[in-house]
């Protein structure tokens, strides 16, 4: 066990307490836009999904975006893509790493087939302790009513999360569990690393461990949830956690060592940082459908 994970999983262990709340929370989960129509149509998610329980369908439909489309290493700017999952589909869809993505896209294209097919869904962007880390990644959680829960999906690295008798977890349920080092992988949807399995699942657990400080997740969730006009972002802090000040030292150190080519986004996002408005929520709140 790495000295890193030892370190990740202490903070997941320090910090652990997720009763702030927001008293204005609204969650919406649109599964009947006819946007959301057409991408089923589109591409046929029926049959991709099949007649099955719940599960099995949000199953089918993260091999299918894994499958479909590919993860480009950051190797070219896709920044042009409008977030939503027609339009990344469109460029991306079965054209190979050439027109690969990066993992936001990814749980885009992914949370959409799965409200397009009736499936409560968010996007959730999971992020680190230390300011000084570039580094996050964006999954998917999917409310399964046959568990009557909400189940962590990764279509990035087209895995879950599970405890010792199988059952997939939730966000929270993993993150608790990756604090002990109690957790484990399916062995038939891995993360795609060069390495053997035992190794890619210790990889991807220290990569997670690192990655669900907090998490950031929108309160409007449909077809182009991040288009939507008005839209809310909430954090799911940990109590005695300042994000607000962590997100605005992450902003003035790749102000600092960004590239010069993008500076000026950063200074945008830092005055962004500096004059947001923080709605928090509880774990009770997250969990809400």
């Amino acid at each position: 066990m790495s000295t890193e994970y030892l370190l990740y999983r202490g903070a997941l262990t320090a910090f652990d307490d997720f009763s702030l709340s927001c008293k204005d929370f609204t969650i919406h989960h649109d599964t009947e836009s006819t946007a959301l129509s057409t991408l089923r149509e589109t591409y046929g998610l029926e049959k991709v999904a099949g007649e099955n329980c719940e599960f099995t369908k949000a199953i089918n439909i993260i091999r299918w975006v894994h499958d479909n489309v590919l993860y480009n290493g950051g190797t070219k700017d896709v920044e042009f893509i409008p977030k939503d999952a027609m339009s990344i589909l469109a460029y991306a869809y079965g054209k190979g790493a050439e027109c690969g993505v990066y993992c936001r896209l990814q749980a885009i294209v992914f949370t959409e087939c799965c409200l397009a097919m009736g499936l409560p869904a968010r996007t959730i962007h999971c992020l680190p302790f230390s300011p000084y880390d570039f580094d996050s990644h964006v999954v998917s959680m999917v409310y399964i009513r046959d568990y009557d829960k909400w189940i962590y999906f990764d279509p990035g690295n087209n895995v879950y999360f599970m405890d010792g008798q199988g059952v997939p977890q939730s966000p929270l349920e993993a993150r608790a569990a990756l604090a002990v080092d109690d957790i484990h992988l399916p062995d038939t949807l891995q993360p795609h690393y060069d390495s053997a399995l035992e190794e890619k699942a210790e990889q991807y657990k220290q990569y997670m461990a690192k990655n669900m400080f907090y998490l950031k997740f929108a309160g409007i969730n449909t077809a182009g949830t991040d288009l939507v006009k008005g839209q809310v972002t909430y954090h799911l802090i940990p109590r005695g956690f300042d994000v607000q000040k962590r997100e605005v030292t992450y902003c003035q150190y790749a102000i600092n060592n960004a590239p010069v080519i993008l500076r000026k986004d950063w200074e945008d996002a830092l005055e962004v940082f500096m004059n947001q408005q923080i709605s928090t929520v509880s774990e009770q709140q997250f969990l809400l459908v």
